[in-house]
């Protein structure tokens, strides 16, 4: 699921100490961007509403067997391949009426289960796409791109071999697009009403838009027959005042280099980053994490199912956190950010909205919970 772009309003319980705190998340970009998915982005809602315009052509599926029931997630994908049809489900569930609990992944279309699927087009596998490996000799396992799926395990040095179902997409004529939406029962009620809300918020930005440039345009032309310094020559180099704030800007801030690994030591307070050397050295001894990089820019924690990513499009940057079970029962919201002056969790529960973690739910989830000490 894609979070959209949003503005909120900051923690009200801030105080005015710690108010550039508060500030990343009155400007957050919020985007979930979960390991394997490809529809995905850190990027405006209006990107996500690019499946309004798609084609009408209706893909014709394997017939469905077996398959996995009341999911009531977000509606999952379904994706149309050469040896078989798998629908992908963003959240683990359990059907009430049956007590069948289900994992999140990929569904073929006799109901079998695959932890992800590598799909391929005319042959290729973009290096973007995430595929998860496993160690023959130590057993761990991760998710890495796709370019270095051969490459030694990074904790013993050991063979990887590929986890991942690889699959080739199959394309109907003038289609482009990569899945499509599962429409079972639930999923043409949900979708249905998801339209209809689209469009509507479609139609008022568009309104919105139309208005405000029409709005622009008279105010500069009362702004030009009443201001007579108006009419005065004034020289404005917009790629020059573009390059200077983009230096500037990240000149005033620490903004550290990351690579296809994250590699992380336990301070005492929090995690802290440390380089591969520190890291291979030391990780047998405990406290030492290291992520992978996925191809939405997150880096992914296997032990926790945690996500992390920072994120640059905030004054200034954060980094922030997607924890699977609980950042997913907000939607299209969710991600988390750590207080270190408070010494909290906040997590945006809607839009303009993020609340300070309540006890029970830290209790809960305390064990999965960790954060990264930096200083921007």
């Amino acid at each position: 699921m894609s979070p959209s772009h949003h503005s909120s309003s900051s923690h009200s319980s801030h105080s005015s100490s710690h108010s550039h705190h508060s500030s990343s998340r009155s400007h957050s970009s919020s985007s979930r961007s979960r390991s394997h998915h490809s529809s995905s982005s850190h990027s405006s809602s209006f990107l996500g509403m690019g499946s309004l315009f798609s084609r009408n052509t209706t893909p014709v599926y394997r017939n469905r067997t077996n398959q996995p029931k009341n999911y009531s997630g977000v509606t999952p994908k379904i994706y149309r391949c050469k040896y078989h049809d798998y629908v992908h489900y963003n959240e683990p569930w359990t059907d009430e009426s049956t007590g069948v609990a289900y994992k999140a992944g990929y569904y073929d279309e006799d109901g079998n289960f695959y932890e992800d699927v590598v799909f391929s087009k005319q042959g290729v596998v973009s290096d973007s796409t995430t595929a998860v490996c496993k160690c023959d000799y130590c057993g761990m396992e991760d998710s890495r791109p796709w370019p270095d799926r051969e490459k030694p395990c990074i904790h013993c040095g050991g063979t990887m071999h590929l986890v991942s179902q690889i699959d080739a997409l199959v394309d109907d004529e003038n289609d482009s697009s990569d899945g499509y939406s599962y429409d079972d029962s639930y999923s043409r009620e949900k979708s249905s009403a998801h339209s209809a809300i689209y469009l509507l918020i479609v139609g008022m930005l568009f309104f919105s838009l139309f208005s405000g440039i029409i709005d622009t345009y008279h105010e500069n032309q009362r702004e030009t027959y009443y201001n007579p310094s108006s009419f005065q020559s004034n020289s404005f180099d917009s790629k020059d005042y573009s390059d200077n704030y983009s230096d500037s800007y990240s000149n005033s801030y620490n903004i550290p280099t990351l690579g296809d690994y994250m590699f992380l030591k336990d301070d005492g307070k929090g995690f802290v980053l440390t380089d591969e050397t520190d890291y291979k050295d030391n990780f047998e001894n405990g406290g030492y994490k290291h992520l992978s990089l996925d191809s939405d820019g997150n880096y992914y924690d296997a032990s926790t199912d945690m996500y992390v990513w920072l994120n640059q499009d905030i004054d200034p940057p954060q980094f922030q956190y997607w924890l699977e079970g609980l950042s997913s029962e907000y939607g299209d919201y969710g991600w988390m950010e750590y207080d270190s002056v408070e010494e909290c969790w906040y997590i945006e529960t809607s839009n303009e909205n993020w609340e300070k973690l309540d006890d029970a739910t830290y209790e809960e989830f305390q064990d999965r919970l960790w954060h990264i000490e930096y200083e921007f």
